[in-house]
């Protein structure tokens, strides 16, 4: 009976030792989760933009077409060239669902934010005289937009 005690003595000790060991130890860092990449914003969304270009009213609508790997196809109409046009461009996707776009139509840069299924985005530019807004819904995952 002695020598049953004394082992379940001995095991407690060395549980509890092993616990105060656990327990003061450096928590393992878990890396940041991503939720977004380039293949996230993939298809074609319909957009409206309003807002100041240029000091100027300004209002904007068509269709962008995201390729998944970075490039991105525009045709649209724009309140001050009062006719349809169409250009191209790059983005980028971070995991934390926010992105930046570039188009060769403009030296800006637009930052957006997406949904982690990829369905929309929204972006507001704020640059020199430019206070612009827009939203996009995804309407297709086939590009509608062609780059020629």
């Amino acid at each position: 009976m002695r020598k049953t005690a004394l082992a379940i003595t001995a095991a407690l000790s060395i549980l509890i030792a092993g616990a105060s060991f656990q327990s003061s130890a450096a928590p393992v860092q878990q890396p940041a989760e991503a939720y977004c990449s380039l293949k996230t914003l993939k298809g074609s969304y319909i957009y409206s933009i309003q807002g100041y270009r240029g000091g100027q009213a300004y209002a904007s609508s068509g269709l962008f077409s995201f390729d998944g790997a970075g490039q991105v196809a525009i045709i649209y109409t724009s309140s001050i060239e009062r006719t349809q046009l169409f250009t191209t461009g790059t983005y980028t996707v971070d995991g934390n669902c926010s992105g930046s776009m570039t188009l060769a139509a403009a030296t800006v840069v637009n930052n957006f934010y997406l949904s982690p299924t990829g369905d929309s985005f929204n972006f507001v530019r704020v640059s020199a005289d430019d206070v612009i807004g827009t939203e996009a819904q995804r309407v297709s995952r086939g590009l509608i937009v062609k780059q020629p």
